[in-house]
C-alpha cells in the first residue's frame, strides 16, 4: 500500500461550485444518512444563493489573559463563545419569506421574531459534497437592509445564530471521503508465457471504508516486451518481469509480476 507522498496536494484544495441551504421547523426532523442522501420531506431548500457573498462565518468569544509577575503569559480564560454563519437568497418564496417575516402570513406583516429551526450548509464541487448541520437548532434573522429597486436583483442576507447542544457541539458534519491510500494486489504474482491473471486495486478512504477502482483506475507495465496490462488484467508476453502500476485519484500501488 502506498499512500500520496507528495507535500501539496491538489485534490484537497477546494472550490465550491454550487451550494444550497436548507431549513426545517421540525426540529426532530430525521438527518441524511450521509452526503450522498437527499434530505427529506421535513426540509426546505431555501434556493437560489448569491456565490459570490458565500457563507460568511463569525466566531465570537470573551477572552481574559491571566498574567504572573514579570508579566508572564499563565492561562487565557475563554467564555460566552457564539457561532453565525450568514447567507444571501436571491428567491422570494415561501422559504425565504417565512425566514424574512416569521409568524406572517400572505396577507398580513407582524413583528418578526425568529422561530427555532434546523438549518443545514451545504457545499458542492463535481462529486465532493460538505454538509454542516444543526445539531441543535439555529435563529436565522434578517442581517442589514432589504428592500427592492430598478437595477439589482432582490436579495436577502440572513445571519444564522447557531446554538450547541449541551455538550457544546455545533454542528453534525457529513462529507464525501477523502481518498487516503491505494493498494493493488497481489503485490508479486508469476505467469507462465501467454497467461492472463487478474489484479485488484482497492481506495481506501479516510472514514475507513474501501471501494474496488480496479476498472476506474489507470494501468502501465513498465515493460511491454514482458507484461502488457489492461483494466487490471496481465498478460504474459515472455520470460522476464515487469512492473504493473495502478493510480487512482492521485494515488498509486505497484504488483511485480515475473514471466516463467
Amino acid at each position: 500500500m502506498k499512500e500520496d507522498a507528495v507535500a501539496g496536494d491538489p485534490l484537497k484544495a477546494n472550490l465550491w461550485t454550487d451550494a444550497d441551504v436548507y431549513i426545517s421547523t421540525n426540529l426532530s426532523a430525521t438527518l441524511p444518512a450521509n452526503a450522498g442522501t437527499p434530505f427529506g420531506v421535513d426540509w426546505e431548500q431555501v434556493g437560489l444563493l448569491d456565490g459570490d457573498d458565500g457563507f460568511p462565518e463569525s466566531r465570537d468569544e470573551d477572552t481574559d489573559d491571566k498574567f504572573a509577575w514579570g508579566g508572564i503569559l499563565v492561562r487565557t480564560s475563554r467564555n460566552h463563545f457564539k457561532l453565525t454563519k450568514s447567507f444571501t437568497a436571491l428567491e422570494d418564496n415561501d422559504t425565504t419569506f417565512s425566514l424574512l417575516w416569521p409568524g406572517s402570513t400572505s396577507s398580513q406583516i407582524v413583528v418578526p421574531r425568529p422561530a427555532k429551526v434546523l438549518v443545514a450548509f451545504e457545499t458542492r464541487e463535481g462529486s465532493k459534497v460538505r454538509r454542516l448541520i444543526s445539531a441543535n437548532y439555529a435563529e436565522i434573522s434578517l442581517d442589514g437592509d432589504h428592500g427592492e429597486n430598478e437595477t439589482d436583483l432582490e436579495s436577502m442576507t440572513f445571519v444564522a445564530t447557531i446554538y450547541p447542544t449541551g455538550d457544546g457541539v455545533l454542528f453534525d458534519r457529513q462529507g464525501t471521503p477523502t481518498m487516503t491510500a491505494l493498494d493493488v494486489a497481489p503485490a508479486t504474482k508469476t505467469l507462465a508465457v501467454a497467461a492472463i491473471g487478474a489484479l485488484t486495486a482497492t481506495a481506501t478512504y479516510d472514514d475507513a471504508s474501501t471501494a474496488d477502482v480496479t476498472a476506474s483506475a489507470s494501468w502501465v507495465s513498465s515493460n511491454l516486451t514482458k507484461a502488457t496490462v489492461a483494466y487490471g488484467y496481465v498478460t504474459a508476453v515472455a520470460t522476464g518481469s515487469a512492473t504493473i502500476t495502478a493510480t487512482y485519484g492521485g494515488f498509486s500501488d505497484t504488483c511485480a509480476v515475473t514471466v516463467s
